[in-house]
């Protein structure tokens, strides 16, 4: 073999040489192209909490001074969380025209942040209490911005509590009208917001007056009975977005990986969340694993 041709050879066998390696090189751009996402796709729906929830929250704590640190602390660290909380001065906004000075001073932190829906607590008795009597709270309410000269001392709806279950025709005529009432009162804010709290599933034809309704309030192991029985699944006329869900009474044992199980079927369940390990005075104060549930409402 001539020189030249021992030189053809071998520039062939470069060539062929880079040839594999740029083959195989694409080849393996395709692979992990194809394989990456899919990982990616089966990381994000295993770290998945479901849908976005709100952190609702019944703050019957007197403000004390610090006595909402808790609440505000994570309201602060979680600007993309959205917190709705119901204060309840005395069953209600109280007698006088503006409740005490414990509550004029700390409301308006709370509604400073654009995260916070504040809501007023009015009880209706099922639907039995006086009209007249539950309007003068709503009003109440209403007019603490104008009665205290601080627009920041306002709420922004109104929470019914003991709204009934069963079906009644004049009880759906009296919770329509309150909601027609409150929904009229531009000091409610932007949002004159309403919620029902019968705290059970209650008749479909009930819902449609509320902007939100607690269809469930009660401890973890009825939840976890509730939802096995697939309660939740099928409630007529309804959507999550329209719903609220509170756990109480959550064993110690569950957290971790158990906690955000529970979190993550709850948020299935309604838009509204609120979970704690409290069993007894469980709205009185915040539980000791407050921060770790508000942090899974994060994810």
């Amino acid at each position: 073999m001539s020189d030249s041709e021992k030189h053809v050879s071998k520039r062939t066998c470069v060539k062929s040489k880079r040839s594999r390696f740029i083959l195989a090189t694409v080849a393996l751009i395709v692979i992990i192209a194809a394989v990456v996402p899919s990982v990616v796709v089966t990381t994000l729906k295993k770290n998945s909490m479901g849908p976005k929830a709100k952190v609702f929250v019944p703050l019957y704590i007197y403000p004390a001074p610090e006595a909402w640190a808790p609440l505000e602390n994570v309201i602060s660290t979680h600007p993309n969380v959205n917190f709705t909380v119901v204060i309840n001065p005395g069953n209600g906004p109280g007698p006088d025209s503006l409740p005490d000075g414990n509550y004029t001073r700390e409301i308006p932190k709370l509604t400073a942040y654009d995260n916070v829906r504040v809501l007023g607590y009015v009880y209706t008795s099922y639907g039995k209490r006086n009209v007249s009597a539950v309007r003068k709270d709503i009003q109440t309410y209403s007019d603490w911005p104008t009665n205290s000269s601080n627009p920041n001392l306002a709420v922004r709806g109104i929470f019914f509590d003991e709204t009934p279950q069963q079906y009644d025709a004049q009880t759906l005529t009296y919770l329509q009208g309150l909601t027609d009432f409150v929904k009229d009162l531009k000091d409610l804010g932007p949002d004159r917001f309403v919620v029902h709290n019968p705290g059970a599933v209650p008749d479909s034809r009930y819902l449609a007056t509320a902007d939100s309704t607690v269809v469930f309030e009660a401890a973890y192991t009825t939840f976890q009975e509730r939802e096995g029985a697939k309660l939740f699944t099928n409630i007529a006329d309804s959507n999550r977005t329209q719903l609220c869900a509170i756990v109480h009474s959550v064993p110690e044992s569950v957290e971790g990986k158990h906690l955000r199980s529970l979190v993550k079927q709850v948020r299935k369940v309604a838009e509204e969340v609120y979970i704690t390990h409290l069993s007894t005075d469980y709205y009185a104060s915040f539980g000791g694993k407050w921060t770790e549930f508000v942090d899974l409402m994060a994810a």
